[in-house]
């Protein structure tokens, strides 16, 4: 029979065990800010790859997209110029390789800069940055896969905890398939 202390004591090693673990998993979800607003989880969608501009079958279960068809090819996960925003698909295959995507629409250039040098200075190679049509002007949305948190303006805060949550350490190369 094991004594009371020592049954005490696994117990709370096997607790400490369980919190370490599921600290490395990634942080907690990101919870609402004065900017954002609390995370949502649309429908996870299947899909392969669509070739050149080809269109997906069926229409995204979110906007921005979170999961679902995704562009063939390889490309890096960076932040693009304005006159060079990553399509839907192209967005779906940075979070399928454990990407974050930052959308944005109407900026005002010291935002834009603001977020763009954190990015980069923080999150080079594991987030991507670009310019979205589908949102309305101030607008700012990060998406993960399977899950996406909508922003009135720039919160890098807020990027900061989505990020920690939802980004791999290190992401594959779009389109690698690691």
């Amino acid at each position: 029979m094991i004594a009371r202390p020592l049954l005490l004591a696994v117990v709370v090693l096997l607790a400490l065990l369980a919190a370490a673990c599921s600290d490395e998993a990634g942080g907690a979800e990101p919870q609402a800010t004065a900017a954002c607003a609390e995370v949502e989880n649309p429908p996870v969608q299947g899909g392969e790859h669509l070739i050149g501009d080809q269109e997906p079958p069926v229409p995204y279960s979110s906007t921005p997209p979170t999961s679902g068809w995704h562009a063939s090819g390889t490309f890096a996960i960076a932040v693009q110029p304005p006159d060079e925003p990553l399509s839907e698909a192209q967005q779906v295959s940075v979070l399928e390789a454990g990407g974050v995507v930052v959308t944005h629409a109407g900026l005002d250039d010291a935002e834009l800069r603001e977020l763009t040098e954190h990015v980069r200075e923080h999150y080079d190679g594991r987030v991507a940055v670009t310019s979205y049509d589908a949102l309305d002007d101030g607008e700012v949305v990060f998406a993960g896969w399977g899950v996406l948190q909508r922003c009135d303006g720039v919160d890098l805060a807020a990027l900061d905890a989505f990020v920690e949550a939802y980004a791999d350490p290190e992401p594959a190369v779009p389109g690698s398939h690691k």
